[in-house]
Formats: C-alpha cells, structure tokens, sequence
C-alpha cells in the first residue's frame, strides 16, 4: 500500500511529491493529462504575472532569461523537474473514484486512456486537482451557439470580427486588451459598475481603453441573450442593450470539481465550495484526505496561487507520517 496518491500533476501535484519523496514516503501521482494539464489549457502566448523565482518549486531553477515566464516555458520548466526529481507519475490516466478502505486507508480506481483499470490501496490521499473542473456558465439562451467560448487561445481568429468579452477580472481584462492590440473591435460587459481586483499594472490600462472608447464598455450589464449576429445585454436600471457581435468569449471563472470532492465525502462552504480543511494541516474533515494548491480555496478568487501553494506538501508530511506510522 502507498502511503499517499495525489491527485493531480500541476505545479502543486508536483510539489507535494517533491517533498513526500524528501521525506521518504511512498507515493504516485495521478495526472489525468500531460504534466501541468491545466497549465496547458492557458492562452497560447500567455505571460506569468508572477516572477521566475516565485514559481520556482524546492530552488529548482527556472533557467531563463525573461524575468516572468511565458506558458511554454512553464511547461517545459515543469516537465524539466518532474524528470530530475524522478517523480512517481502516471499520465493520461482518469480517476474514477476514491472510496474508505475497512483498515482506514483508500482505494483509488483509476482508468487509463488505453482503456485499462486499476486500484491503488493507499493509507491516503492528497487531492490537488485544481479548481477549474469546469467553466461557468451564463446560463441564458444562445449560450450553446460555436460563436461562444469560455476558452481564450490566441488573438488571430478574431480579427477583423466584433468580440464581446464577458467578465471583469483579470483574464477578461488581459484577453480585451490583448485583442484590442491586435486590431480586434473589443466590447466588455460586466456585472459591476466598476472594475475591481485587476492587477495594478492592468486597471490603469484596461481604464484608459475604456475611458477613449477604444474598448466599447458595458459596466452594470449582464447577458440576456446571444444570438447569431447580435448578444442583448439588461442594465442595472432594467433596460436593453442589443449589440452587433461576432464571437462571445465568457471569462467568468471555473468551478472546482464539487461533486467528485462530495463524493469522497468533503464537505464544502455553501457559497465558496472551500473544502473544509485544517489549515495547518490540510487535511480535510476526512481523516487521512488532504487537499492542496489553488482547490483549498474553492472557488477561484485570486487567493492561492502557484506561489503561495508551493509549501503545502510540508504542512501535509507531519500529519501523514503520523497517520502512517500510528
């Protein structure tokens, strides 16, 4: 039996494996992609708000001579030191379930892409999956039409046609200004009359597009319906706004995977799906069930980050060699 499974083979996966092989206890990692699978799914072109040395994991280096990271240069960096540090990891395998052994430990039933199936006895299980199970959704009509995408890639399909960005965060605010430099006719829509919680070095910019109408803004609105040629948006005073639109991009943030979390048995905050957890320990209100990374805070809200989630493995070694040893 393994003393732990993780869940997930990001940059907090990893992590935690670094530090369970530190501290000589066995352990796999799960990853139901490549390395760094939700990593991959960012923009094409994308650049770390974060420097270098903020999201380098135990001093191994991140080798480069730009000070913040491109997306492709974290992949590579992640894949350079899951190799270096010999980590125990399966690849393209799903897991299908994790459910309490009669001894208190867990079996974990995973599927490989071949097809094949396993269980893996484990005396526990670190979930650190992230929180991007899923997109949120607007749920309004039209929502189902090609023409809309929660998923932001590159600039180039949309030039020369009208996007309409819904959200007002970080990813909205980047993604708008990004496409309005590549000469694309850029709306956004959101559901506050004000921006908030963009970072510093974005507002003032995102601010300045909106303020010279370069950026056609909708603050205080929210999607009534999309239709082919056109997304009709309600105002706060209750009235309509039809617009001419071509493609609607809905960056509104993810969900994390509640009912695979509920299944094992954690509970979670009503509104903000944090698992309950010790925060000192990690370990959820299951014993032997740890979360760790951007999951422990539920919902995504720019509170954990690869930064502040790359010591979790440390808070969890005590407390599982307690379990394992007791």
């Amino acid at each position: 039996m393994l003393d732990s499974l993780i869940i997930g083979g990001g940059p907090a996966g990893l992590a935690v494996a670094n530090t369970f092989a530190r501290a000589g206890v066995s352990y796999r990692v799960i990853e139901k992609g490549q390395i760094g699978h939700h990593v991959s799914q960012y923009p094409t072109f994308m650049r770390f708000y974060s420097t270098r040395d903020l999201l380098e994991i135990d001093g191994f280096p991140l080798t480069i001579t730009d000070e913040k990271p491109s997306r492709r240069q974290y992949l590579m960096y992640l894949t350079r030191f899951a190799k270096d540090r010999r980590l125990s990891i399966r690849t393209y395998t799903d897991v299908r379930g994790v459910q309490r052994r009669a001894d208190g430990g867990f079996d974990v039933r995973t599927r490989a892409q071949s097809g094949a199936e396993e269980t893996i006895p484990a005396a526990s299980v670190v979930v650190a999956c992230g929180a991007f199970a899923g997109p949120r959704t607007l749920g309004v009509p039209g929502e189902e039409l090609v023409k809309v995408s929660s998923r932001y890639t590159e600039a180039h399909p949309y030039v020369g046609h009208k996007v309409l960005i819904v959200g007002g965060r970080n990813s909205a605010a980047e993604v708008a200004l990004e496409l309005w430099r590549a000469g694309v006719d850029v709306s956004l829509s959101y559901r506050g009359t004000e921006l908030r919680g963009i970072k510093y070095w974005l507002r003032p910019d995102l601010e300045n597009r909106l303020k010279n109408g370069e950026i056609r803004g909708h603050l205080g609105t929210t999607v009534k319906r999309i239709d082919w040629d056109s997304v009709t948006l309600e105002n706060d005073d209750g009235g309509e706004t039809v617009i001419e639109n071509d493609f609607v991009l809905t960056l509104i943030g993810h969900n994390p995977p509640v009912d695979f979390l509920r299944s094992m048995g954690i509970e979670l905050e009503p509104e903000t799906n944090i698992p309950r957890h010790d925060p000192e320990t990690l370990e959820t209100n299951v014993p032997g069930l740890f979360v760790a990374g951007v999951i422990t805070n539920g919902n995504v809200s720019g509170k954990v980050f690869i930064e502040n989630s790359r010591h979790h493995g440390e808070l969890i070694v005590p407390q599982l060699k307690e379990l394992v040893q007791g």
